[in-house]
């Protein structure tokens, strides 16, 4: 491909190019949106500019106007540069290319799925009840954080590099296989009548006062918590890449 971009370069008798920096410059689509209609349409006003490229903030289209100097120039319109046309056949002839977005199937929710469960059941903010007498009670308060960002955002992460789509139907699968694991947890608890006692310091002194974890709020938290973490990662994602199209 190295070979190929090169015989563009040649073929524009411009020999002397930065690649990287002409691939930093293209890499944003209102860029390449705009590099592509001059090409195009050879010349265009300002305001066509804004309504090929859809952009109604005349801000946010100068700063890209701006990174775009080497390749634009205005003579009453806007037409591309020497630079600007050999950019225009690069992108002709290597379009970006978009991942394949696919479903994500039963046997890949079911592990997405009970990999967030396992995180979920080692959640340190939990099982740091065994730790209060060395570490006080402060640990506890990581329970509620771990359970609402660290399974779901895992549980996000797994489904989205898989299936290369952000579709709400996708990705509300593999919690729900870690709500049924939990639930099963839940019936096998209650009907082993599982319970665990802790002795743990009250206050600095040599008292002590007997804790009982609640196996059922930690449940419940998984239970819940993974749909959240899920919704909270997504809508994350959203803005960040708002504010890189920005």
């Amino acid at each position: 491909m190295l070979r190929q971009i090169l015989g563009v370069i040649e073929g524009a008798n411009f020999v002397s190019v930065d690649l990287e920096s002409l691939h930093k410059i293209l890499q944003h689509p209102i860029r390449r949106r705009i590099v592509l209609a001059l090409n195009e349409k050879k010349e265009l006003t300002y305001m066509d500019l804004m309504n090929i490229t859809e952009v109604g903030n005349t801000g946010k289209l100068n700063y890209h106007l701006k990174i775009l100097e080497d390749l634009i120039e205005k003579n009453g319109k806007y037409h591309l540069t020497e630079k600007g046309q050999l950019a225009s056949q690069m992108l002709q002839r290597f379009p970006e290319k978009k991942a394949q977005s696919t479903s994500l199937h039963g046997g890949d929710a079911v592990l997405i799925g009970f990999v967030g469960f396992l995180v979920a059941i080692v959640n340190p903010g939990f099982w740091g009840f065994f730790l209060i007498p060395l570490l006080g009670w402060g640990i506890v308060y990581l329970a509620p954080i771990y359970a609402l960002m660290v399974p779901g955002g895992l549980m996000w992460w797994l489904t989205t590099r898989r299936i290369r789509s952000h579709d709400a139907y996708d990705l509300f699968k593999p919690p729900l296989v870690t709500f049924v694991s939990f639930v099963l947890l839940l019936i096998i608890m209650i009907l082993l009548n599982f319970r665990v006692t802790i002795t743990a310091p009250l206050t600095d002194s040599n008292h002590a006062e007997i804790a009982q974890p609640s196996f059922s709020s930690f449940i419940i938290a998984g239970m819940i918590f993974p749909f959240l973490g899920i919704g909270i990662s997504e809508l994350i994602s959203r803005i960040i890449e708002k504010r890189k199209l920005s």
